[in-house]
């Protein structure tokens, strides 16, 4: 007898989580400091991120199980201590933001 498979995505679902969240594209890109074009095109899974940047994109989706697992493979231990806060569903609705300096975005080290 003769099965079929169903191919399994096993992407993570970023997009889904992300307005779980109530949160834009913009918003989490402008966090995590990932180039906005470049976050659509890994949630569509046409890309990849580093280490470092699914860190930053993992803190501000507030994905803390995830963060947690990535931190010992960061060089950077401050990488994720510098990122905006996650948006709440009130903040997306029109609320004040977080803003960040640009100091705050050219600090690397």
């Amino acid at each position: 007898m003769r099965t079929t498979s169903t191919p399994v995505d096993t992407r993570p679902p970023l997009r889904a989580v992300r307005a779980a969240r109530g949160l834009t594209l913009r918003d989490v890109a402008f966090r995590s400091r990932i180039d906005p074009g470049y976050l659509s095109k890994v949630e569509r899974g046409q890309k990849q991120l580093s280490v470092e940047a699914l860190l930053r994109l993992a803190v501000v989706l507030d994905l803390r199980e995830l963060a947690a697992l990535l931190r010992p493979y960061v060089l950077d231990k401050s990488a994720s201590a510098d990122i905006a806060p996650s948006l709440t569903n009130s903040d997306a609705a029109g609320g004040p933001a977080p803003t960040a300096s640009s100091e705050h975005l050219t600090q690397t080290a």
